[in-house]
């Protein structure tokens, strides 16, 4: 009898990694009605078969090439109200009167849009769809500034062109969206000219708040944007592991779960 639960709950755990592409062992003890430790013990089956790749904090059906980079229009369908609920935590750093960066990503995506009606904002991005958000909602004490370069796959203007005008800009906050973070290789991306102009990002703001919902932790791209410890602040989504929250407290000052 008890095989035949356990084959069931692979069956539904492999329905849910097809469905979803990934999955959290905290969100499958709830599914399956049964404690993480046996969710655990089931995936470390599954990986030892070839079913599936398991990563931290749950698994996938196959690990993810670092040099791979999803285009826009698909990861801004992922994890919608996570990114919704952490660009209404970061919004609340904002006051009239500041100049704030949104690197491109659909996480600043999702800030950019409650940014719209702050007055007296000053707004430095190299993503021409968070622009255009800007103009779109044409609020004239706002003022817009899109950097030039290189389109990417994600959107991100890259390249020297974004890389000399930030270099001559200095903002209040800084908000950026990464592709991956873990504590080995920190927040990554898999582009080596956008890691290039998020450090400039970097360097050009008096404070750094990362915005990335639980899903990118454990995930690793190509090349390093900062380790941890190097940003100010991380908001992201209430259903990061209790542990992994843990071990981001011992790295960045300021950890915000939204």
């Amino acid at each position: 009898m008890t095989e035949l639960l356990a084959t069931a709950r692979h069956q539904q755990i492999l329905e849910s990694l097809r469905l979803n592409g990934q999955v959290r062992v905290t969100a499958l003890a709830e599914e399956l009605g049964v404690s993480e430790m046996t969710v655990r013990r089931d995936l470390n089956t599954m990986a030892a078969s070839g079913s599936l790749v398991k990563v931290h904090g749950g698994a996938t059906l196959d690990a993810a090439p670092t040099s791979n980079e999803p285009g826009f229009a698909k990861k801004l369908a992922l994890e919608l109200e996570e990114k919704q609920a952490i660009a209404r935590a970061a919004v609340a750093m904002i006051r009239p009167g500041m100049s704030i960066a949104l690197n491109s990503g659909t996480t600043t995506f999702a800030l950019a849009g409650l940014c719209t009606r702050i007055n007296d904002l000053t707004v430095v991005t190299n993503s021409p769809r968070i622009a255009e958000i800007f103009y779109a909602e044409d609020n004239h004490s706002q003022n817009i500034i899109l950097t030039g370069g290189i389109r990417t796959v994600s959107d991100a203007l890259v390249g020297p062109l974004a890389l000399s005008a930030l270099g001559q800009l200095h903002v209040d906050i800084l908000f950026l969206g990464v592709h991956g973070m873990t504590v080995e290789g920190g927040f990554t991306t898999p582009n080596m000219l956008e890691a290039q102009t998020n450090q400039a990002f970097l360097k050009a703001a008096a404070r750094q708040v990362v915005v990335a919902d639980h899903t990118k932790w454990g995930v690793t791209g190509l090349c390093q944007i900062a380790g941890l410890g190097e940003v100010d602040a991380l908001v992201t989504g209430s259903m990061l592991e209790p542990e992994t929250a843990e071990i981001l407290r011992q790295s960045i000052e300021s950890l915000v779960l939204a």
